[in-house]
């Protein structure tokens, strides 16, 4: 299995695990997620050091995936989470030549951030 980082479906994943609140219990995860997809993208987001996660396996396949944001995942999430700042954050990548993929997420959240200020008219 080829997994590459996608930062829209680490957001998605983020937005469940804030929604959960409650790291004794799964995230509802869509069906259609691979979990091997979703066990990959909450361990480099806990590397990002923006969740705490534990997988539970069995037959050698993750069965429960537990997990909480820490308090600089809330902050990248919440320079994320508003849909119109998302997309204003990914447009102005893409316009820039580059995929979303191929950016440091200090980048987008700085780029994220950007976006939110220029909302509120800060400079």
């Amino acid at each position: 299995m080829d997994l590459e980082r996608d930062l829209n479906l680490s957001r998605e994943i983020m937005l469940l695990i804030e929604n959960n609140n409650d790291d004794r219990n799964e995230p509802d995860f869509p069906s259609e997620w691979s979990r091997e997809v979703i066990v990959y993208h909450v361990k480099i987001l806990e590397q990002a050091g923006y969740v705490k996660s534990k997988v539970f396996w069995a037959d050698n396949k993750p069965i429960m995936i537990t997990s909480s944001l820490t308090w600089e995942g809330h902050e990248f999430l919440d320079s994320i989470k508003n849909d119109n700042i998302w997309n204003k954050t990914k447009d102005g990548i893409k316009e820039k030549g580059l995929e979303l993929g191929s950016v440091p997420l200090s980048v987008v959240k700085d780029f994220a951030l950007m976006q939110m200020k220029s909302l509120f008219g800060v400079d």
